[in-house]
C-alpha cells in the first residue's frame, strides 16, 4: 500500500514540477493575477465585473471569496483545460507511454494519477488566484480584516469539486477515440458555453459544475433586500464589462448559509468526476496503436544456424538514383508539398464536407448567408493550426533549415493556407461576385489573408496548435458569432476590413521575425552557445 502512494506521489510531483516549467502555466499564471486586478475595481475605475443593477458588495472576504469563486470556475475551465488536455498524449509522442504499459502499472491507477496530477495543478492555479484577491481586499482597503473561512468555504465545498470534475475531462478527452484533436476542443467550448448558461440562466444547483447559482443568487437576494428598486430590474447579477458612471452604491454580504442539500450537490460532482476517471482507464488502449498492432503479428523469423554457410541474393539489390542538385528552390513546389503535408490527414468525409459547404454556400439566400458564414468558418480550424507548429512537433526544424531558405518556407507555409482557406470558401466568394456583394467580398477576402497570419504568428511563437486553437474559437464566439464590435472578422464594413488588412500585416512581421530568430537569421546562430541538438524540447499539440 505505502509503495502505491509513493508511486502516486512521485507521478503527481513530477507532474506538477513539468506544469510548472512550461511556459502555458506562466501564461495561465500570469493571467489570473491580472483577474486578480481587473476583478477588484476602484471605486473610481468606472465600471464593473459583476453587475447587479449598479450596485456592488462591499469589498470584505466574503464578496471577494464569491467573486474569485464565481470568477475563477467560470473562466478557469476553459483555460486551464487547454494547457492540461494532452499529458497522455504528451507520453505517447515522446515514446514514453510504450515503457510505461511494459510495466505493471495498470490503467486506472494511470489514468487516475494523470487526472489526479493535473488536479494538483489546477490547485495551485487557484491558490495563487485567491492569494491575489486577498491582496486586492488590503489594496482596495474598504475591510481590512481578512475571515480565511470566508475564502476556504467558497474554496472546499464549489471550486475543489468543479475542478476535479474539469481533470477528469481533461483526461478523458485524451483517451477518447475522436476527441484529441480540434473536435474535441469545439465539443469543450460548446460544452463551457452550456454549463455557463445553465448556471448563470437556471436556477438549480443540481446542473451547477461551476457552483455559480448559490452565490449569485445569495448576492442578488441581499442587493434587492438593501436596494428596493433592483426588484424591478432584469440585471439578476451578470458577467462582463459594464461601464457605470460615478461611485456605485454599496452593501454588505456576509457569505452563503451551506445548507446540507448544497453540499449533497456539491458531493455528487464528485461522484461524477470519479466515474469519469473510470470511464477514462476503460477507454485508455494502453498507447497500442495500429501500427503496433500489425507488428505484433509478424510472425518470427529463424536466423540461420551458425556455422551454416549462406548465400548472398544479389538480385534484389537496390540503386539509388543520384541527386540532382538545384539552384533554387522552386515555390510553386515548395507550396505544392505544403498543401500535400496539410491535407494528408484529412479524411474523404471532410472533402464531403467542404463540397457541401460549397453548395449550400451558393444556395443559401444573400439575406441569410451571414448566419451562415460563421459555421462554414469552422472547417479549416485543423489545417490553420498546423501552421508554424509541424516542425517542432516532429523534431524536423534541423532538417528543413538545411533544406531551404527560411524565408521562402515561411511564405509558401502562408501561401498554402490562404489557398486551402480559398477552397474552402470558395462558394461564399462566388455567390458575393454573382450578387455583386463587393463589400462583403473585400470583407470576405481579407479574412481570407487575416486568419492564415493569425495561425503562422501564434503557431510560430508558441510551437503549439493549442494556442491558435483556444484564440481562435475565443475570437470567432464574440465576433462571428455575437458580433461584438471590431471583432467579427467576418464583418462588411470598409473600415473594419481596412483594419484587419493592417492588422494581417502586423501578425507577418511578428511571425516572420520570430521564424528567423528561431532559424539564427536574427540574434546570433543557436548552435554557438550550445551544439547538442536537445531534441526533448519539442512542443505538444
Amino acid at each position: 500500500m505505502s509503495n502505491a502512494w509513493s508511486i502516486y506521489c512521485c507521478l503527481i510531483k513530477n507532474n506538477l514540477i513539468k506544469q510548472m516549467r512550461s511556459y502555458s502555466f506562466l501564461i495561465v499564471v500570469l493571467l489570473t493575477l491580472f483577474l486578480g486586478y481587473a476583478c477588484v475595481p476602484s471605486p473610481s475605475s468606472g465600471y464593473q465585473v459583476f453587475y447587479i443593477g449598479g450596485v456592488r458588495g462591499i469589498y470584505n472576504s466574503a464578496w471577494l471569496g464569491g467573486m474569485v469563486t464565481m470568477m475563477s470556475t467560470l473562466l478557469l475551465w476553459l483555460f486551464a483545460f487547454f494547457m492540461l488536455r494532452s499529458q497522455v498524449s504528451e507520453d505517447q509522442r515522446l515514446k514514453v507511454g510504450q515503457i510505461i504499459a511494459s510495466t505493471p502499472v495498470s490503467n486506472f491507477r494511470y489514468i487516475f494519477s494523470k487526472s489526479i496530477s493535473n488536479y494538483v495543478v489546477l490547485l495551485v492555479i487557484e491558490l495563487m488566484l485567491f492569494l491575489a484577491f486577498m491582496g486586492m481586499q488590503l489594496i482596495r482597503g474598504e475591510d481590512y480584516y481578512i475571515h480565511i473561512a470566508d475564502y476556504l468555504q467558497p474554496f472546499a465545498f464549489i471550486v475543489m469539486p468543479s475542478l476535479l470534475v474539469l481533470a477528469a475531462l481533461t483526461v478523458l478527452f485524451d483517451v477518447m477515440p475522436g476527441l484529441k484533436g480540434v473536435v474535441g476542443n469545439i465539443i469543450f467550448f460548446t460544452l463551457w458555453v452550456c454549463c455557463s448558461i445553465v448556471s448563470i440562466a437556471t436556477p438549480n444547483s443540481l446542473l451547477d459544475v461551476f457552483g455559480l447559482d448559490s452565490i449569485r443568487s445569495d448576492m442578488v437576494r441581499e442587493a434587492v433586500i438593501k436596494y428596493a428598486f433592483l426588484s424591478a430590474s432584469e440585471e439578476g447579477g451578470s458577467f462582463g464589462y459594464y461601464p457605470v458612471e460615478g461611485t456605485s452604491p454599496t452593501f454588505v454580504w456576509h457569505g452563503v448559509e451551506w445548507s446540507s442539500s448544497l453540499l449533497i450537490y456539491r458531493l455528487a460532482w464528485v461522484g461524477i468526476a470519479v466515474l469519469l476517471i473510470l470511464v477514462s482507464s476503460l477507454i485508455f488502449n494502453r498507447f497500442r496503436t495500429k501500427e503496433n498492432a500489425k507488428r505484433s503479428h509478424i510472425p518470427v523469423i529463424y536466423e540461420p544456424k551458425k556455422g551454416v554457410a549462406t548465400k548472398l541474393d544479389h538480385s534484389h539489390e537496390y540503386r539509388l538514383s543520384p541527386v540532382k542538385k538545384e539552384q533554387r528552390v522552386r515555390m510553386i513546389r515548395l507550396v505544392r508539398a505544403e498543401i500535400c503535408i496539410m491535407l494528408k490527414d484529412c479524411s474523404i468525409w471532410w472533402y464531403l464536407l467542404v463540397l457541401g459547404s460549397m453548395a449550400a454556400s451558393l444556395l443559401i439566400p444573400l439575406e441569410n448567408i451571414q448566419s451562415w458564414l460563421p459555421v462554414l468558418a469552422l472547417w479549416p480550424i485543423a489545417i490553420w493550426s498546423q501552421m508554424g507548429t509541424r516542425e517542432k512537433y516532429y523534431f524536423t526544424r534541423e532538417i528543413l533549415m538545411s533544406s531551404c531558405s527560411p524565408l521562402k518556407r515561411f511564405f509558401a507555409v502562408w501561401v498554402s493556407g490562404i489557398l486551402i482557406t480559398l477552397l474552402v470558401f470558395l462558394g461564399a466568394i462566388v455567390h458575393f461576385i454573382l450578387d455583386g456583394q463587393w463589400v462583403h467580398l473585400t470583407a470576405w477576402l481579407v479574412s481570407v489573408l487575416f486568419v492564415p497570419a493569425l495561425a503562422i504568428a501564434l503557431g510560430t511563437l508558441s510551437g503549439t496548435r493549442k494556442m491558435f486553437e483556444v484564440v481562435y474559437i475565443l475570437w470567432w464566439y464574440m465576433g462571428a458569432v455575437n458580433n461584438l464590435p471590431n471583432l467579427n472578422f467576418l464583418g462588411a464594413a470598409t473600415s473594419q476590413a481596412l483594419l484587419y488588412g493592417i492588422l494581417t500585416c502586423l501578425l507577418l512581421i511578428v511571425a516572420l521575425v520570430g521564424q528567423q530568430i528561431k532559424a539564427g537569421v536574427l540574434g546570433g546562430s543557436p548552435a554557438k552557445g550550445n551544439k547538442s541538438k536537445h531534441y526533448d524540447k519539442g512542443g505538444v499539440s
